[in-house]
């Protein structure tokens, strides 16, 4: 079965290559990126006359950002931002909606985001949210720095949580993201809540290497028995543990490991798990590979 890939939108990465031009010259001091003096400053950048005046916290629940004008002052825009989640968390909602301001505060006057849109990864969809997603990811995450900072490393979590905590001000799920969106190995990153797989994600190789996991759309999975990831016993594993690759992916050959990496929440009952898996032959495709796209790609377009 044949399918013609569709084409990225890369309006959101476009314009945060732009405004993350104005910052460059600092070098490494511009991370992580102050989002409120960009904010506050871009109108400059693009000759317009109604300015974000403000960028301020909220103790809102279901509603992580908000952009809309001033309603005693419609040349004015304010940034409204939840204070009920963590700091990483609101940097990347106040970045989704400086994206909406540059991108889309021509078409409306106001923008509620709530925690179901704001989705820290690029998916190239063409609809706003996903345009202010991939405007936050590629601004506060750039693609040439942070391929310059795994290139030359091994690949583990503790290097993407160093990264996540100290250079991007991000959470570690959204650098995990970022990771398997940049890097040149066959990654698999599963997302994981309560024992039940929410969403997950390839890089482009392993997309070539035609790797999937046997996740049918709109059915429960459960973590798969003998990984790292069903085994409550092991919380964290950064560096990794050679597991039998067909564990994970039933198209693997006898015989192949990969390795698995494991981090689960001290808050939540939510784990990551990050694949890095050889180079080998699948031993067959599923009908329709062609076509067939990741789970994060699919909470972005089922809504959920």
């Amino acid at each position: 079965m044949s399918h013609k890939q569709k084409q990225r939108d890369t309006a959101g990465a476009k314009a945060a290559i732009k405004v993350a031009r104005w910052i460059e010259p600092w070098g490494e001091a511009r991370f992580p990126v102050d989002v409120d003096m960009l904010a506050k400053g871009c109108h400059t950048m693009y000759g317009r006359d109604d300015p974000i005046t403000q960028v301020h916290g909220a103790p809102w629940k279901g509603i992580d950002g908000f952009l809309r004008r001033n309603p005693d002052n419609a040349k004015e825009w304010w940034i409204t931002y939840s204070t009920n989640v963590l700091p990483e968390r609101q940097r990347f909602t106040k970045a989704h909606e400086l994206g909406h301001y540059i991108l889309h505060s021509q078409q409306k006057n106001e923008f509620r985001c709530g925690p179901d849109v704001i989705i820290e990864k690029d998916t190239g969809e063409p609809n706003i949210e996903a345009q202010a997603n991939q405007f936050a990811s590629y601004l506060l995450m750039p693609a040439n720095h942070v391929r310059s900072r795994i290139e030359k490393a091994t690949s583990t979590l503790d290097l993407i949580g160093e990264l996540a905590e100290k250079t991007y001000g991000v959470s570690l799920e959204a650098m995990c993201i970022r990771f398997v969106e940049l890097t040149g190995e066959r990654a698999v990153l599963i997302y994981w809540d309560s024992g039940m797989m929410r969403r997950w994600s390839r890089s482009e190789p392993a997309k070539l290497q035609r790797l999937w996991l046997d996740a049918p759309r709109g059915c429960p999975v459960e973590q798969f028995v003998g990984t790292l990831a069903a085994d409550p016993l092991v919380r964290q594993c950064p560096e990794g543990q050679l597991v039998p690759a067909k564990l994970w992916f039933k198209n693997a050959p006898d015989g192949e490991m990969l390795r698995e990496m494991k981090h689960t929440s001290d808050t939540f009952e939510r784990v990551l798990s990050l694949l890095i898996v050889p180079r080998f032959e699948a031993r067959w495709v599923r009908d329709g590979e062609e076509r067939t796209f990741d789970t994060y790609d699919r909470f972005i377009d089922g809504g959920q």
